[in-house]
């Protein structure tokens, strides 16, 4: 998996959950990851990377080196 989506999860995790001390390891949930945190982690997701993942993506893959591959393979989103 490309380090460069993970790398862009990490820094979407960071803003999401307001920590700048998350890694690529970071669980969403572990770090006070709500439902609401995963929508907006979501929108991050479809404004800075251009995809469109599920959000229960989000919560089945909860760190951010375990989403990058749903992400690779998500469909594009435009608005």
């Amino acid at each position: 998996m490309s380090g460069d989506v993970i790398a862009q999860l990490v820094t979407i995790w960071r803003t999401a959950l307001k920590n700048d001390a998350l890694g690529a390891e970071s669980d969403f949930v572990d770090f006070g990851g709500t439902s609401l945190t995963a929508v907006r982690i979501r929108a991050l997701i479809r404004t800075d990377l251009a995809k469109d993942v599920d959000l229960l993506d989000i919560l089945d893959f909860p760190t951010p080196t375990a989403l990058a591959p749903a992400v690779a393979a998500a469909p594009g989103w435009s608005e």
